[in-house]
């Protein structure tokens, strides 16, 4: 390699990665066990790039093309506890005063593969959060009817904020929205948002549903059709609706209340076939993201049709 040094020129050279590893590992502070898990990490790093070459010649591009080489096919757990070692390392040399700026320390860990089940749960909210959501009188009530109705309706966001007053079928807990293709689709909810929308219209009868919390300035006066004719209000905005809800929620977007409905629906066993048609999608594919069964549910599945299975009596 072009960065080898010569170990026996009189000149002094620069320190020589294998020296400085070694010098790491004999650190006091460090225990024998990680010790030796560092070097199980660090020993085929000075393999590839060579011992005898200079420390400050290592670049961050020799460290990525060792790990890409040589932990290309692990699990990301394995690579990202090799990756942590060999930063352990250079954030010492840098630390230690060998090096300017450590080559590793922005080289990103590999994410954690999860399985279909796992990646569907983490991007859903858990219902006991939801419901804390909804009934919590800190958050104005707007931001909850929308929520409650989101999840409830599993309807996207912005289908909900082109609702009208008028759209809505209070008695019959259903509305009318406009759906993706341009089409007017039914969409229906539960008493939960049956008890917040009564509360948030008041007396209006007409005009948007989800409005801003002042009148806009006759310079921004939006289309007559977003503006509430009995308050002067306009329509709420998806970008700032989304702003509410990601700071009320701790950082959750709207789009993850259609998606923990259908996976809560998906969970508790419904139909896949009214699970496609509560959520309005064209076909039955699209919804391998949110119907995806657990393990110990494809086991009672395969039990209930075992020929030799035990039945109770019948009396």
């Amino acid at each position: 390699m072009s960065n080898l040094a010569d170990p026996a020129r009189d000149e002094g050279p620069a320190l020589g990665l294998m020296p400085a590893v070694e010098e790491f590992l004999a650190l006091a502070d460090l225990l024998d066990s990680t010790k030796a898990v560092y070097r199980r990490s660090l020993k085929p790093l000075v393999e590839a790039v060579g011992e005898w070459s200079s420390l400050d010649s290592v670049r961050r591009s020799d460290i990525e093309g060792h790990l890409r080489d040589h932990l290309g096919s692990t699990a990301p757990d394995t690579f990202n506890r090799h990756l942590a070692a060999i930063r352990s390392f250079f954030a010492w040399a840098e630390d230690s005063g060998h090096i300017d700026t450590s080559p590793a320390g922005r080289i990103a860990r590999r994410r954690p593969r999860r399985s279909p089940a796992a990646e569907r749960k983490a991007r859903s909210i858990p219902i006991d959060d939801l419901q804390r959501y909804w009934t919590d009188r800190r958050i104005g009530l707007r931001e909850r009817t929308l929520a409650a109705m989101a999840y409830d309706t599993a309807a996207r966001a912005n289908e909900l904020l082109n609702l009208n007053v008028e759209d809505l079928d209070l008695a019959n807990k259903q509305a009318v929205v406009i759906g993706k293709g341009g089409n007017a689709e039914p969409v229906f909810w539960t008493s939960v948002t049956a008890r917040l929308l009564p509360r948030f219209i008041g007396g209006r009868r007409r005009g948007p549903l989800f409005l801003t919390d002042i009148a806009p300035a006759p310079s921004r006066r939006p289309a007559q059709a977003d503006l509430c004719p009995e308050t002067g209000r306009a329509r709420l905005s998806y970008r700032r609706a989304a702003e509410l809800f990601k700071h009320h929620s701790g950082g959750c977007t709207l789009h993850q209340l259609r998606h923990s409905r259908l996976t809560h629906l998906a969970e508790a066993g419904e139909d896949v076939t009214l699970i496609k048609a509560k959520s309005r999608h064209s076909s039955l594919r699209t919804l391998e993201r949110y119907v995806n069964p657990s393990d110990r549910a494809v086991a009672e599945l395969t039990d209930r049709h075992d020929p030799n299975r035990r039945r109770p009596k019948s009396m």
